[in-house]
């Protein structure tokens, strides 16, 4: 067992190193601005919990980060920005993950060396280091997740009773924060189980006790949570459908491309991680990043290969290779590219490193040298990586000013492609509306995107999308409004459809681009460094 201290000392260095990284970069919305959006909601819980509304999708999140965020106004840490305080609680729970990965490996290799490189190894990938300086919302979760997935592959050897009502304890603990993570590994834990060193009639029955925890757990907090506006019954949270029926949901080629942005990028980040032609023009390195990957559990594979039969070894591989497998078919038919649906999907490239480690370090001096410096690469470039976006939010602070002196919101209605960061800022600082989407309004910001049919209409046709588009344009022209337009107008064809490939719908392309680029004709007006270039757009 690891001491108490160096347990300690890990998130102790690991917290200074990531709030030392969020106040250097002074940008907590890198690559993703989702975080943003999960501040402005996570609002009524800081302000008055017992009037704030729960959301199915992230049932424990939004009343835990609410407290968290209040006690961090007490303190006087950024008080009143949430979206800033989500970051320094993401690195606190990152820290967090990074002593469940040192006690693991610790317990596993009885190395404190290699408990310490694998731990450097783990924080220092790219989503994960990512996501613990900004303000997305998966950290809580893939920690409490992580913690149940290293349990179940020290105790699923010799499984007990106990011992699987505590991590099925804790995993729906976790999944309550995230519902997404309930999936990529509640399979494993089922599989490890029903593969364990017990008779066929005991595996039944602990399968059984793990699912009963679960749905004991999610009903304990389904009694809580009456209280509450937007309370759900335990069906709906077991099941919210977060995601389906929806453009992310859906099966193509350009997916293909995009796993391969999430899966390279989560070990070195390269770029390449918002569609599929940004993750071809960036092939060579993602690949390359993969190729590493693949080598490092090649060589795990072989240096263990003669302890194959070893029950904790292989319920360690059952359980985060087969998060690996389920995870990856279903980020597949969903966001491949995300950083937080390869999060706790990939965790097995640690594992398996601290397992190489644990193998190889003994061997030589000139060994464990060049292990300690390769599990320190990771973090130095990644850190290199990021260190590209500082600044970013006071920038996009200065890019929402000039905007809003150059194009009076009033008068003024915004056509966006609908993934440009600088939307973000404008919903939250101007007014919090979306998109019209075939019903316009008189909010502060207005604006149209053109993905929006995409992502919520799956099932209209190309034309109806197209028509939808053109009608909320001309309805703005017909009210007088003047209608600026970002650089999505010189898009190619190509570059469109390749867009809209993210979103399952790169059909639809062609009459889009027909329908702008037929019916209205444009001029650049401003090129502001931050938010880009903006055309004026006029009927032809």
């Amino acid at each position: 067992m690891p001491r108490a201290w160096h347990l300690l000392l890990t998130f102790a260095l690991s917290l200074v190193v990531l709030c030392g990284l969020i106040a250097w970069l002074q940008n907590v919305h890198i690559i993703t601005a989702n975080g943003m959006y999960k501040s402005i909601q996570a609002e009524p819980w800081i302000a008055d919990p017992s009037r704030a509304r729960l959301d199915p999708s992230n049932y424990l999140y939004f009343p835990l980060y609410g407290a968290l965020c209040r006690l961090l106004d007490w303190l006087g840490i950024d008080r009143g920005v949430p979206w800033r305080q989500f970051a320094w609680l993401n690195a606190f729970f990152a820290s967090l993950a990074t002593v469940i990965v040192y006690a693991f490996v610790h317990r596993v290799t009885a190395s404190a060396r290699a408990a310490a490189l694998a731990a450097a190894f783990h924080l220092g990938c790219g989503f994960v280091l990512l996501l613990s300086v900004i303000s997305e919302d998966i950290m809580p979760g893939y920690t409490l997740v992580l913690g149940a997935m290293g349990l179940a592959g020290l105790w699923f050897d010799r499984p007990t009773h106990l011992r699987v009502a505590l991590v099925g304890v804790l995993f729906t603990v976790g999944w309550l924060m995230e519902w997404r993570l309930l999936f990529p590994v509640l399979p494993a834990l089922l599989v490890a189980l029903a593969l364990s060193p017990e008779r066929p009639l005991r595996r039944v029955v602990l399968i059984g006790t793990l699912i009963v925890s679960i749905v004991v757990v999610a009903g304990i907090v389904q009694l809580w949570s009456e209280r509450y506006p937007g309370a759900v019954g335990l069906h709906d949270i077991l099941w919210t459908g977060k995601g389906v029926a929806t453009g992310w949901a859906g099966l193509s080629w350009d997916k293909a491309w995009m796993m391969l942005s999430g899966v390279g990028n989560y070990f070195l980040i390269v770029g390449g991680w918002v569609d599929p032609l940004s993750a071809k023009r960036t092939a060579a390195p993602l690949i390359a990043s993969a190729a590493i990957q693949a080598a490092i559990l090649i060589a795990a594979v072989a240096a263990l290969w003669p302890r194959r039969a070893e029950p904790r070894l292989r319920a360690i591989a059952i359980v985060f290779l087969g998060t690996l497998g389920a995870g990856q078919v279903l980020n597949l038919y969903a966001q491949p590219q995300d950083p937080q649906m390869q999060l706790n999907v990939m965790p097995w490239l640690a594992v398996a490193w601290a397992l190489l480690l644990g193998a190889l370090l003994p061997r030589s001096r000139g060994v464990a040298m060049a292990l300690a410096v390769a599990s320190l690469l990771p973090l130095v470039w990644n850190v290199g990586q990021l260190a590209r976006f500082r600044g970013g939010d006071e920038a996009a602070l200065k890019a929402v000013a000039a905007l809003e002196q150059r194009f009076p919101p009033a008068s003024t209605v915004f056509v966006y492609w609908g993934f440009e960061p600088i939307t973000m800022w404008q919903y939250a600082l101007w007014s919090r509306t979306w998109d019209w989407d075939g019903k316009p309004s008189d909010a502060k910001f207005k604006w149209i995107a053109i993905d929006a049919g995409a992502i919520r209409h799956p099932d209209w046709t190309a034309e109806q999308n197209a028509e939808v588009l053109k009608r909320d344009i001309d309805h703005a022209l017909d009210r007088g409004y003047r209608v600026v337009v970002s650089d999505v107008w010189t898009w190619s064809l190509a570059e469109l459809t390749g867009q809209l490939g993210a979103l399952s719908a790169a059909t639809r392309a062609p009459p889009i681009y027909r329908m702008l680029h037929d019916n209205y004709q444009a001029r650049p007006v401003l090129n502001e460094s931050t938010a880009g270039t903006f055309y004026e757009l006029r009927r032809r």
